[in-house]
């Protein structure tokens, strides 16, 4: 990856309410070579630190409680002397509105959730090169005044590394809009001639055509940013240019803007719905125009952006896929051989207790990697629809006492006296139970009884499990529907008991009670 062309002694601020997100995107920083890096829990507290030093960047998630990501993008820039604060958003979904939102409010760059480290990389260098020169005096401004401790970081600091080329990276946002090309489509030469030149002096490349035939044969051979299209034209008029462009996949997307005359509500209407992002009547304002033209070639590119990462996160959801089959039959196999060298050196009465010890440790810590790996390709196999378990009868008690073997010793199990038949798969349910027995464990203190109760209620068996303290809030509201995978690691293991359930056609609830966690698991009776 290439280095980063930035001054690494530069404060920066990341803004998000997930703690284990901060943490992330600091450490991404840190890796990256940053030795002031600061964090806010709530866009308040960013506020805060703003108010009372000097940043360099901010790097905010966008939903938030309280004062959202881009409520606090409009506080800098209303509130803040450096109204070109670089300011990168971190929204979690695609989404038109916000990004225009965004955009409007002047962000600097967005970047999807979950976005891959070369890609952070890429904006990261693209936030601070967009500004130029300015960015270079600012950043010499703040650390004038940073205070002294800050100052004494930065100068023991490792120093900027030299400017290098980031190979197979996008250029900034705004470096492309400053040489954006637009295609200027008029039947009358004294209209192009002013539009021409009005955007020449803004630094843009121009093209021209003087009939909507010939603009259809330019732009597959010298395809533009941008189109400005009239509408009463001879021949072809602008309306059928606009429908042959957007009936194509290869010019589909380039933005359209109509100029005309025509100011009627149903030539607007009519132009608008062919998939034209803007309508201008003439005569042309050159103020209003330009601002509309930057506004849609900004959007353009961001959404450009978005399709590029949309593809991106196509592309790791199947690598995710790879890695979770890679997982599951490349790991299991070599984890089976550790685990049966393991049983045996254990079984060796001559080894001696040290050494004993030691290969306890080991058998256990490959028997949680086998446990994990395979709950790994299960839930990957739910949440796509493809898990398809096959239903058998499943006596219960046995099945229990080999799920709780690996807490039994450390909290004894109480195991229901009732015999009991399940409708279910053997495999999943062994991993259903031995999940909760663990998350029991891990959240009671050593010696504390976990108990389980069954009762036949109608075609299911009611299964209870309870144990000592409150279930962590995360997940009990894991149990209440979440959809998707928590970050919170806390609710994982309910997150995954509860697809475990689902899967075979059974339930998983957080009853009531103020002293003990009890979970309500129902199953199919057999």
């Amino acid at each position: 990856m290439p280095a980063l062309n930035i001054d690494l002694s530069l404060p920066l601020l990341v803004v998000d309410d997930n703690q284990q997100m901060r943490s992330v995107v600091k450490g991404i920083l840190a890796d990256l070579g940053f030795v002031n890096v600061f964090l806010a829990g709530s866009g308040e507290e960013a506020c805060r630190i703003l108010n009372e030093r000097p940043i360099a960047a901010v790097i905010s998630d966008l939903d938030m409680p309280g004062m959202s990501g881009l409520q606090l993008l409009q506080w800098v820039r209303a509130n803040l002397a450096d109204a070109e604060l670089p300011f990168m958003l971190l929204p979690s979904e695609a989404n038109r509105d916000g990004l225009r939102a965004a955009t409007q409010a002047g962000v600097t760059d967005c970047l999807i959730k979950p976005f891959t480290l070369a890609t952070f990389h890429s904006k990261l260098q693209a936030m601070f090169q967009s500004r130029g020169d300015a960015a270079v005096k600012r950043a010499a401004v703040r650390r004038a005044a940073m205070p002294a401790a800050s100052a004494a970081s930065a100068v023991s600091a490792p120093p900027a590394p030299a400017a290098a080329p980031l190979i197979g990276l996008e250029r900034p946002l705004e470096e492309r809009l400053r040489e954006a090309t637009v295609l200027v489509v008029d039947d009358i030469a004294t209209n192009i001639k002013v539009i021409a030149g009005m955007l020449a002096e803004d630094g843009y490349g121009v093209k021209v055509a003087i009939s909507g035939r010939k603009a259809l044969e330019i732009i597959p051979v010298h395809r533009p940013d941008i189109i400005l299209l009239d509408v009463m034209m001879p021949e072809m008029d602008g309306f059928e240019v606009c429908r042959r462009l957007k009936a194509d996949p290869a010019t589909a997307d380039i933005p359209v803007i109509f100029l005309s005359a025509k100011d009627q509500a149903e030539d607007i209407v009519g132009g608008l719905e062919l998939g034209a992002v803007d309508y201008v009547t003439k005569p042309v304002d050159p103020a209003i125009l330009k601002a509309r033209l930057r506004t849609h070639l900004r959007l353009a590119g961001m959404m450009a952006e978005l399709r590029r990462q949309n593809a991106a996160v196509a592309d790791n959801a199947h690598l995710r896929e790879e890695v979770e089959r890679l997982s599951r039959y490349d790991l299991a196999a070599p984890l089976a051989e550790v685990l049966d060298a393991s049983a045996r050196l254990l079984a060796d009465p001559a080894l001696a207790p040290p050494q004993r010890e030691r290969m306890a440790a080991l058998d256990e810590a490959a028997r949680r990697a086998l446990r994990l790996t395979s709950l790994s390709l299960e839930l990957c196999r739910i949440e796509q629809g493809a898990s398809r378990p096959h239903a058998e009868q499943v006596a219960l008690h046995p099945l229990l006492a080999r799920a709780t073997m690996a807490v039994a010793a450390s909290h004894p199990v109480m195991l229901p006296a009732q015999p009991a038949t399940l409708l279910a798969n053997g495999t999943l349910c062994h991993m259903l139970f031995e999940h909760l027995a663990l998350n029991a464990a891990a959240h009671t203190p050593a010696g504390t009884s976990i108990v389980l109760g069954a009762t036949l209620d109608g075609g299911h068996w009611a299964l209870t499990l309870e144990y000592a303290g409150v279930l962590p809030a995360a997940q009990r509201a894991c149990l209440q529907g979440q959809a998707g995978r928590p970050d919170d690691e806390q609710a994982l293991p309910m997150y995954a008991a509860r697809l475990l359930a689902q899967v075979q056609g059974g339930t998983l609830a957080a009853l009531d009670d103020s002293a003990r966690s009890r979970l309500l698991l129902r199953l199919p009776a057999g």
